[in-house]
């Protein structure tokens, strides 16, 4: 055998080869642990007067055919093993670790001889596929939660999805460099995760749901301030928290009946004014949170301060408008008033400098006559009084 090696080899740097780089397809061939591989050959159908296929950098033979004297198969092959005469292409059965590597084939056609070869990668299938989760459930937001996936099989890769989506390494997710073990820490990072093994041959998924436990954190109770007495209301409480927490409510002090998120009453009365406290529980962690509401019953129909504020401020503009008219008028009759007598005297009142009479004729008081004003010494006129004077000018101002 090895001779007819050494003579084949030897034929064919003699003779030059045709083409060998195109005898057989661009490799690796990939093939499965137990089944079989196909060595296809790029020639049409024809005559081959030899086939010679080697295996391994130190050529073992595989199969020596020479047309006058038919097939010889080589050690180890008998049986997994079967020729195309026409083409020269190879099948190989029974595929084990140890068929992992290069063979080589060299043909002859006429005067033509052909030499090329190709390699050879046996993968075992994948199989067993696992995530496993650590720590085990329940998962506590905080602490650091490890998936690991694992497979048997030959050069194997990994690839992660979380809700059908892929998964790489970020700020929340940390992969080892192998995507073997993933890392999450936050309560985002709950769902379900697959991960997907495979190699050149075969693949096979692996699925787990992660469920981070949290809250309540983030408590509100949403509903209004004041309402009027008889009026409906709703007081609605929420929490961020996995599981969903159960509530309780009280109003000042006093436990109302019911774990509902939402209290409710038909028609409100003076008593339902207060605080009202909600308080959620998550009841795998035993954590606990409260947030108060405070309420006011007032009675229906009662005016608003504004409303008040707006109702005082107008009456007192009204009054002072009235106030100003009623002085205005005042003022103006005060001008024409009859002069008054004082001791004796004579006293006029003026609204300019000329002198008022009631009539042409003088009047007498008394037997003496009391002369004409323009020939006596005009007296001031009266002044109004301070009171007058001061409202006065405060309405002018």
């Amino acid at each position: 055998m090895v001779a007819s090696v050494v003579v084949f080899l030897t034929m064919a740097i003699l003779s030059g080869y045709c083409a060998g780089l195109e005898v057989l397809p661009p490799g690796p061939v990939n093939g499965t642990l137990g089944g079989n591989v196909f060595f296809k050959t790029t020639i049409n159908p024809t005559t081959l007067s030899a086939i010679f296929w080697t295996f391994g950098d130190t050529p073992v033979i595989i199969v020596d055919f020479l047309s006058s004297e038919g097939p010889v198969t080589g050690e180890g092959y008998v049986g997994r093993i079967r020729l195309d005469n026409s083409t020269g292409s190879l099948e190989l059965l029974k595929l084990t670790i140890a068929d992992n590597g290069e063979y080589r084939v060299i043909l002859r056609e006429s005067d033509l001889m052909y030499l090329s070869n190709t390699s050879l990668n046996v993968y075992e299938t994948v199989s067993g596929a696992t995530i496993t989760i650590t720590p085990n459930p329940p998962i506590i937001e905080g602490g650091s939660v490890t998936l690991t996936c694992d497979a048997a099989g030959f050069n194997i890769t990994r690839e992660w999805m979380k809700d059908g989506h892929p998964v790489s390494s970020g700020d929340d997710i940390i992969l080892s460099e192998d995507k073997r073990v993933l890392s999450i820490k936050k309560r985002t990072d709950s769902g379900e995760y697959l991960c997907r093994v495979s190699n050149h041959v075969s693949s096979e998924n692996a699925s787990d749901t992660v469920n981070v436990i949290y809250g309540p954190d983030g408590m509100e109770i949403k509903g209004p301030t004041k309402i009027e007495v008889g009026q409906k209301f709703t007081l609605t409480c929420s929490a961020y928290s996995n599981p969903p927490t159960s509530y309780t409510w009280m109003h000042n002090e006093t436990e109302i009946p019911g774990h509902s998120p939402e209290f409710t009453k038909e028609k409100s009365e003076y008593s339902d004014s207060g605080d009202y406290t909600c308080s959620a529980t998550n009841d795998v962690t035993g954590n606990k949170t409260s947030v108060v509401h405070k309420l006011s019953v007032k009675a229906e129909g009662s005016p608003s301060v504004v409303v008040i504020t707006g109702t005082v401020i107008i009456v007192l503009l009204v009054v002072e408008v009235a106030v100003s008219v009623a002085v205005y008028f005042i003022k103006k009759n005060g001008s024409n008033v009859e002069p008054m007598h004082r001791g004796g005297s004579q006293q006029h009142v003026y609204e300019n400098p000329s002198p008022v009479y009631e009539n042409p004729s003088p009047v007498y008081e008394n037997p003496s006559p009391v002369r004409d004003n323009t020939q006596q010494n005009q007296s001031p006129p009266l002044p109004l009084t301070d009171f007058k004077s001061t409202y006065d000018t405060r309405i002018m101002q």
